[in-house]
């Protein structure tokens, strides 16, 4: 057995792409895209009760949860999102990509800026329209004029 003061205990490695939530106490290799939670109280029990998504392409709408890899809730908005994404990950365009992740966090926000959300939103809407995305473009758009 070892030594509690052994660096080696409570450790492990995490892919890209991962999430560990929580007190997750084993040695293990976590793959990519995988999400882990353990406890989050003192009495080992799980309580996830915060707007969120967690996992590679989750999108959640206010006042719910995803958890997953691409995993969506809250409106049918989270579809065209989800779809979206799909087409922005592709072009391979950074700028795009961190545009489109900052668009998602913001939108998230219990409070969203809605000026802030129309100026990343007019730079996504034009690169993602020249990559296909016309019909989920116009979509986000019809959403964010009801906020």
């Amino acid at each position: 057995m070892a030594d509690q003061n052994d660096d080696s205990i409570n450790k492990f490695k995490v892919g890209k792409d991962s999430v560990v939530i929580g007190n997750v106490s084993f040695n293990a290799d976590i793959g990519d895209g995988c999400v882990i939670i353990g406890a989050t109280d003192a009495y080992d029990n799980t309580i996830i009760n915060t707007p969120m998504a967690v996992g590679r392409g989750a999108f959640a709408g206010p006042g719910s949860i995803a958890i997953g890899a691409g995993a969506g809730a809250g409106s049918d908005i989270i579809f065209v999102l989800h779809q979206l994404n799909d087409i922005i990950q592709n072009t391979n365009d950074p700028e795009l990509i961190k545009s489109f992740s900052t668009f998602i966090s913001s939108l998230q926000s219990p409070k969203p800026d809605k000026s802030k959300l129309t100026k990343l939103w007019d730079g996504i809407k034009v690169a993602a329209t020249l990559n296909g995305a016309i019909s989920l473009t116009s979509k986000v758009a019809n959403f964010l004029a009801t906020l």
